[in-house]
């Protein structure tokens, strides 16, 4: 077999097969997964991009979908310089995929999840950074690894939550300020405790205080608890 047949950003049955794996109910936060990856390089993300997220983080908001697509193909014709394209052919197939699990009338063509790895890939090019292709590459191959996901809707709902909490963690927690230097598992270890945490219905201000114990006492770090409220905030939007 070739190196092109095992080429993600090429081969368009790897995509197809990847997507297939993933339980309906799933699909959209998987696909608004990846597309999040580039917001920590996009400088203005657009608005309509913004708008889309929390659609895909309600499920009885999935219909809204489909007006959202419309919204992100006007901007991207009234704005026919904007860069990197791929990225914004990318928002429209998270909203198609995230519109045809609503399960709602006129659905887009079914196939439009097969090529969400390949353009994801094809857009880290524009970056040239090799940590983003890695980041992007992992959560596309995030269901691949195991395939009983594709039976088990809490198991794969778990497992989605606890690579976004690690993700934030990283990202934008990242009480030390390294995540353009570090090991990506700098963090990694706290992963386990916050998803506890979260599974367990703790509020916000108990997840604030113990990410804030964490970079003050276990870090050493000066840390707000303002700034861990925000991200508490966002971990437990991330449900």
């Amino acid at each position: 077999m070739t190196t092109e047949q095992y080429d993600i950003k090429t081969n368009l049955k790897i995509g197809q097969e990847i997507f297939e794996n993933l339980p309906n109910d799933i699909r959209p936060g998987w696909a608004g997964l990846v597309l999040s990856l580039f917001d920590h390089y996009i400088k203005d993300i657009p608005t309509t991009i913004l708008e889309l997220y929390p659609i895909i983080d309600a499920k009885d908001r999935w219909k809204e979908a489909h007006e959202q697509f419309t919204k992100i193909r006007v901007f991207g014709l009234e704005n026919k310089n904007y860069k990197p394209e791929n990225y914004l052919r990318l928002a429209e197939l998270v909203a198609k995929v995230t519109y045809n699990a609503s399960g709602q009338p006129a659905p887009f063509d079914s196939n439009s999840g097969h090529y969400i790895a390949s353009l994801a890939l094809k857009a880290t090019e524009y970056f040239d950074d090799n940590r983003l292709e890695e980041e992007v590459k992992s959560a596309i191959l995030l269901f691949s690894r195991n395939k009983k996901f594709k039976d088990n809707l809490t198991a794969a709902k778990d497992f989605l939550l606890y690579k976004k909490i690690d993700d934030i963690l990283w990202f934008d927690w990242d009480p030390i300020g390294i995540n353009d230097l570090a090991p990506r598992d700098e963090y990694q270890g706290y992963v386990p405790e916050i998803f506890g945490l979260v599974k367990a219905k703790a509020g916000r201000q108990e997840i604030a205080n113990r990410l804030h114990k964490l970079e003050t006492e276990n870090m050493g770090m000066s840390g707000t608890i303002e700034n861990c409220l925000t991200i508490a905030d966002k971990i437990l939007k991330a449900q």
